[in-house]
């Protein structure tokens, strides 16, 4: 009785993350067209959630945050052979709480830096480093696993194409005179990791069936 108890919580978490899924990608794909004055390879997300549209951007940011937080209850729920499993739960909690963070602390608009502003830096910069580590977790976890070991190279590659963004979004940070697109490579960090978690939602519901 136990055991389908949490594979209907597995299941039904899949769920939510799925729907998390489909609507960031249908506002990354969206937000740029309704904003065309902003520069999509220039402008991170961060900005689509200041000024018209507004709301569109800011709900992505909330569905990612809890569809993060759902997928690590999911995969705790799973009956998954790996302590992996673990740190990747604990990680995507932190940073689905960060991702809400994103929402509470919006962006500064160009000007001096405000508490906000960087209250929305930090959140940023924990929710991304959180989700990187949960993915290289994850990558573990379908090495220990064989249920999950057909996921290993995918999830293996998402990690190295979402880590490539953040060393470029980094780089671009700190040294802003090298012309690195930050909309670009923000988008080259976001987008792998969306697909990551949902081929896990997707395995999830299969395997919790």
């Amino acid at each position: 009785m136990a055991m389908l108890a949490r594979n209907r919580l597995a299941c039904g978490c899949a769920g939510v993350v799925l729907v998390g899924v489909v609507i960031n990608l249908v506002v990354l794909v969206v937000t740029p067209v309704l904003r065309p004055e902003l520069n999509l390879l220039e402008k991170s997300l961060s900005y689509y959630a200041v000024g018209p549209w507004g709301v569109l951007q800011a709900v992505a940011f909330a569905t990612l945050g809890i569809s993060s937080m759902a997928l690590g209850i999911g995969l705790g729920a799973a009956t998954i052979r790996s302590l992996w499993v673990w740190p990747t739960v604990i990680l995507l909690a932190a940073s689905g709480i960060a991702s809400l963070g994103l929402v509470w602390y919006p962006i500064d608009a160009p000007g001096p830096a405000t508490t906000l502003g960087d209250a929305h830096q930090t959140a940023g910069t924990v929710g991304g480093v959180a989700q990187l580590a949960a993915a290289l977790a994850f990558t573990f976890v379908t090495r220990a696993d064989p249920t999950w070991s057909g996921l290993s190279r995918t999830a293996f590659a998402m990690f190295l194409l979402a880590l490539a963004g953040a060393v470029l979004s980094q780089v671009s940070i700190w040294w802003p005179g090298l012309g690195i697109p930050m909309g670009a490579t923000m988008r080259l960090l976001v987008a792998p990791l969306l697909v990551l978690w949902a081929l896990v939602a997707l395995r999830l519901r299969r395997t919790c069936a």
